[in-house]
């Protein structure tokens, strides 16, 4: 697939348009990025132990950064078993009422960086709060110019409202996943891609948009199927279960591994409080 003829997919690919929006990015307040650290004890009586603290530290390699944005990918990144954590992305004005500051609980809503334990040069961002467009690329210019990563994937959901199928009679059966990926990508063929004129939005774009006008090749967005009832997303067991299995068929086995689909929409449910609707096999989150 020739990607150079593709670049209008992407929210901020095209050149032109993608400098336009650096242009209205410089006035939006900027994200705060802090990697943890361990500060080293103050007395010799407590040597045993090290306290942790934040400092804006230099670039982190990675050989994978996975990003989940809110609320699928976020939630099943959550559930992830054996991570620890690095850091964390603040938003200024993101509102965090309510925000547990608890890394564990579902109710924390912040957006935190974890290594995986089993491969710490594997990272993880659940994103918990929606990156609404116009803060979407001071958001993935604050990742990219923090952390280096050979290969990068994204978690993130499409509506059967706005995907266009050129067929009016077109059934979604799950999982239902779609791929987008940077030019020089390796190709993945268990996972069809998304097709033209479909546009993906805010974290997911702008991230797509970034590594692509910057030549950054390994780049991929995974979507899986995300309903919505009287305008509002409702994230499924089913749409969790095709991000697993996409992560899979991207090489990802370890992560995927990690996740809990069950933990994930209960953790949803836990914030939506009334929504555990069923339909067929498809639980509400």
């Amino acid at each position: 697939m020739d990607f150079s003829e593709d670049h209008h997919r992407y929210q901020s690919s095209d050149e032109e348009d993608f400098q336009e929006s650096v242009d209205k990015a410089v006035t939006l307040p900027k994200p705060i990025f802090y990697w943890r650290t361990e500060t080293p004890p103050t007395t010799a009586s407590s040597t045993s132990h090290s306290t942790p603290s934040t400092t804006t530290a230099a670039v982190r390699t990675c050989s994978t950064l996975i990003v989940g944005t809110a609320y699928g990918g976020s939630s099943l990144l959550h559930t992830v078993q054996g991570k620890t954590l690095l850091g964390s992305l603040i938003l200024p004005g993101v509102d965090l009422k309510d925000n547990s500051l608890d890394v564990n609980s579902p109710s924390n809503a912040s957006c935190n960086i974890y290594s995986l334990d089993s491969d710490p040069t594997i990272l993880l961002i659940p994103c918990n709060y929606e990156i609404k467009d116009k803060d979407s690329l001071n958001f993935a210019k604050a990742i990219m110019n923090n952390i280096q990563a050979s290969r990068i994937i994204i978690l993130d959901t499409n509506s059967p409202s706005t995907y266009l199928s050129g067929s009016p009679d077109i059934e979604y059966f799950y999982p239902w996943l779609r791929l987008l990926q940077t030019a020089g990508s390796t190709t993945f063929t268990k996972i069809p891609t998304l097709e033209v004129p479909n546009l993906v939005q805010n974290l997911g774009a702008a991230l797509m948009g970034y590594c692509e006008v910057r030549g950054l090749s390994d780049t991929y967005l995974l979507l899986s199927l995300q309903e919505h009832v009287y305008g509002k997303a409702l994230t499924t067991a089913a749409t969790l279960r095709g991000l697993k299995e996409g992560l899979a068929s991207l090489g990802c086995s370890l992560v995927a591994n990690a996740t809990d689909v069950s933990k994930a929409v209960k953790q949803i449910q836990d914030k939506r409080v009334g929504s555990n609707r069923t339909r067929e096999d498809r639980l509400y989150a």
